[in-house]
């Protein structure tokens, strides 16, 4: 008599910390799809903004990662002329995100091949970046946005406002039940990356499959990284349970308001949605 074949439980959501090619490079990887559901459930999300706010849920995730003590914060402030108008996410120290976005319910838009068109569902505006590391005052950088789809846009944020050259990846795939998979991950150059270490990240990303791709296989974060870093090794520093969480904070959200600035609180006073 056979066994019975059980149901095979469904991973936590979790990002990891690493370096590689002799720590000239940072690299963060993650899988969020059940922090992309709760986000998705708390705020009624269509698919189309599921998939937007689910990109930027990951990747302030990665930024996050960089925040020292409790109650540092990064946000990411979308504002944008298409359908979805703008989004907000906070990363937490602790690997805890929370979103809110203006319109969430939108029409879907797709790319060739059924591909979600998220640069569509954005739009052009501007990325903002609030990192409050409870100094005197948040350092905030913006930018225009690049594209819309949120990876490149984070990756171009990086490069001008931090001077970071990196690597972003995101991917959130939708199917009629909602989020299946959810995820990304982030390569970082610090200053001792020589011509050496961008070539052979180049030659790995000729053939990297695309992010929805990788995790709809199963690839864990610390696979996917590997595949990326390919010959320059992976040292693996922590493995972080993630979550969507708001614990909440009039003093924070405070700061978070000032760092704006007048104008963006202005555009926000007048915006019946905001």
């Amino acid at each position: 008599m056979c066994d019975p074949i059980l149901p095979t439980q469904e991973p936590d959501d979790l990002i990891i910390r690493a370096t590689a090619f002799d720590n000239a490079v940072r690299a963060f990887a993650c899988r969020t799809t059940k922090l992309c559901r709760e986000a998705v459930r708390i705020h009624g999300l269509s698919p189309a903004a599921a998939a937007a706010m689910g990109r930027l849920l990951s990747g302030v995730l990665m930024l996050s990662q960089d925040l020292d003590k409790p109650g540092d914060t990064i946000t990411a402030v979308i504002q944008s002329d298409g359908p979805i108008q703008g989004m907000t996410v906070i990363g937490e120290y602790g690997a805890t995100v929370r979103g809110s976005i203006l319109q969430p319910v939108v029409e879907t838009v797709y790319m060739a091949r059924g591909k979600l068109d998220i640069g569509a569902v954005v739009g052009k505006g501007t990325l903002m970046v609030i990192r409050d590391q409870q100094l005197k005052e948040p350092y905030v950088g913006r930018i225009a946005l690049v594209s819309g789809e949120i990876a490149e846009d984070l990756a171009s944020y990086l490069a001008i406002s931090e001077q970071i050259p990196s690597v972003v990846s995101l991917g959130v795939k939708m199917t009629r039940d909602g989020v299946s998979h959810a995820g990304g991950l982030m390569l970082q150059l610090l200053p001792d990356a020589d011509d050496t270490v961008v070539q052979a990240i180049e030659r790995q990303l000729e053939t990297f499959p695309d992010m929805t791709t990788l995790l709809e296989s199963g690839a864990t974060p610390e696979e996917m990284l590997r595949l990326l870093t390919g010959p320059g090794g992976l040292d693996v520093h922590s493995k972080t349970h993630c979550a969507y969480a708001c614990p909440c904070s009039r003093e924070r959200m405070t700061r978070n308001l000032i760092a704006m600035g007048l104008e963006e609180l202005n555009q926000l006073a007048g915006d019946p949605d905001g």
